[in-house]
């Protein structure tokens, strides 16, 4: 690990304090054996050997700094290889990632290029299934109109059979009871019916001919006047409605 400036400025200055600490205490050694020296009536130690043991003294603490400092950065230089493995090993796990990442990508291309091509020939499969699909509810629509105008047209013969047979009901009313005045009530609300039922389902021409039928040929022998005009004006009537079913079911 890298040491910055200021932790190497800290560490050059607990270096020096220790030297100059080794300094003193050699000197005081020396002071020492001197003063005992004299005590024990020796001779003074002389300047160099003074010189020599603060000499020896300093180069020693500079050992011991020095053998301190070495067994103090061992288990940080095994921690650094340690780190430097492991940095190591994650560069070749990355390395191996981006191979894989790359591998990945090409075949993502591969498969996008691939798709590509399957979506262009979907998607004509496509419009032409949707054109189809057009045409069959075309064709389901025109079919459902057809049979619904199929429908009406039935509904309207029958309604239109039902008013026939109304009709034929007061003519033989009219003519089983010569005695009798007419059903003029039931003819009128039989004509106001009708009238309504063809302005609903049938065209302004339709009315105007029912209201207005071919005139009738008197043929009831034996009847009244009144009973004769009355039924050959109904029976004119019901042949228009048998008309309109002959035309209905041409048509159809």
């Amino acid at each position: 690990m890298t040491l910055t400036l200021g932790e190497r400025v800290a560490d050059l200055g607990l270096f020096t304090l220790q030297a100059l600490v080794f300094l003193l205490v050699g000197g005081a050694m020396m002071m020492l054996i001197d003063w005992t020296a004299r005590r024990l009536g020796g001779g003074k130690v002389s300047q160099a050997q003074y010189l020599t043991a603060l000499a020896l003294s300093f180069f020693l603490g500079l050992f011991l700094q020095w053998e301190e400092s070495y067994r103090n950065s061992q288990p940080l230089k095994t921690q650094n290889e340690s780190l430097f493995r492991e940095i190591a090993s994650l560069r070749k796990d990355l390395e191996a990632k981006n191979e894989n990442v790359e591998t990945l990508e090409r075949r993502f291309d591969k498969f996008t290029a691939q798709l590509t091509e399957i979506g262009k020939d979907t998607g004509k499969t496509l419009r032409a299934l949707q054109e189809k699909v057009k045409e069959r509810e075309s064709q389901i629509a025109s079919l459902q109109n057809h049979l619904n105008e199929k429908t009406r047209k039935a509904a309207i013969r029958n309604q239109l059979a039902q008013l026939r047979a109304e009709g034929n009901r007061i003519i033989d009313k009219a003519l089983s009871t010569p005695t009798s005045r007419p059903p003029a009530d039931e003819r009128k609300q039989w004509f106001a019916n009708t009238i309504q039922y063809l302005r609903q389902n049938m065209d302004a021409g339709h009315v105007e001919e029912f209201r207005n039928p071919p005139a009738p040929a008197l043929h009831f022998e034996g009847l009244p006047a009144s009973h004769d005009v009355f039924a050959s004006d109904v029976e004119a009537r019901v042949k228009v409605l048998q008309k309109f079913t002959d035309e209905l079911r041409e048509k159809n």
